[in-house]
């Protein structure tokens, strides 16, 4: 066989290279002529959204909302999430807390095993867990005019101290079994009593005792048990 069959023509793979770069030119330039496509619209994540609270008292409570939600109280204030559903153990309740602004020795904290929070103290019942700035916490419950101590004012090394006039943030955290509630702050257990002691099963929320400032961040009511 010739070698000279072997030989493709110059002007063939010339017309072959020009013809490429014609494609490549037209590829390129309907790309660029396509519209761009929108981005494709993220949900804001529930930290961003944050939550929407309820109060009692109705006035005389200022709430600044947002992914951190500040309350400034006159009088001691209850706070829940407009909506919140009733719980039975096994459940937790947890936020973040910080004071801004408020004497040394008032609480703030969670309720829980909440109802009639809408009406006068009265008929309110509820459990609560407070720590204030001296690094000492409180368990009591509410049942209408009755506020029985659980456990009184006592200090713990978890909880952290005012310090230069402010708060500094704890994170609280009640976990409520069928017989016995355990209570933690910044992840550390400060105390674990009976069920039967306390009231638990209804809504929760929040408690701010009066003339404060309290910002709080990540509040979570959650059904089931949370592993130790």
């Amino acid at each position: 066989m010739s070698p000279m069959k072997h030989i493709v023509p110059l002007a063939l793979l010339l017309a072959a290279a020009c013809g490429g770069d014609s494609r490549a030119a037209e590829t390129e330039a309907a790309d660029s002529a396509a519209p761009a496509r929108p981005p494709v619209a993220q949900p804001p994540s529930p930290a961003a959204v944050g939550t929407t609270w309820a109060t009692n008292p109705a006035s005389g409570v200022t709430l600044t909302p947002g992914e951190v939600t500040v309350i400034e109280t006159g009088p001691h204030a209850l706070l829940w999430p407009q909506g919140a559903a009733e719980l039975a153990p096994p459940y937790s309740v947890r936020a973040s807390l910080r004071k801004r602004a408020g004497r040394l020795h008032e609480g703030y904290g969670l309720i829980f095993g909440a109802s009639g929070l809408e009406g006068d103290e009265a008929g309110q019942r509820y459990s609560y867990f407070l720590v204030r700035g001296d690094g000492s916490y409180l368990i009591k419950r509410r049942d209408g005019a009755q506020t029985p101590v659980v456990r009184d004012w006592t200090r713990h090394p978890d909880i952290a101290r005012d310090a230069n006039g402010q708060g500094r943030h704890n994170d609280l955290e009640v976990r409520v079994e069928a017989d016995s509630v355990t209570f933690l702050v910044n992840g550390g257990p400060v105390a674990t009593v009976p069920a039967s002691d306390l009231l638990v099963s209804g809504r929760a929320g929040l408690r701010v005792a009066h003339d404060v400032v309290v910002e709080t961040q990540g509040f979570a009511a959650e059904p089931g048990t949370v592993a130790p």
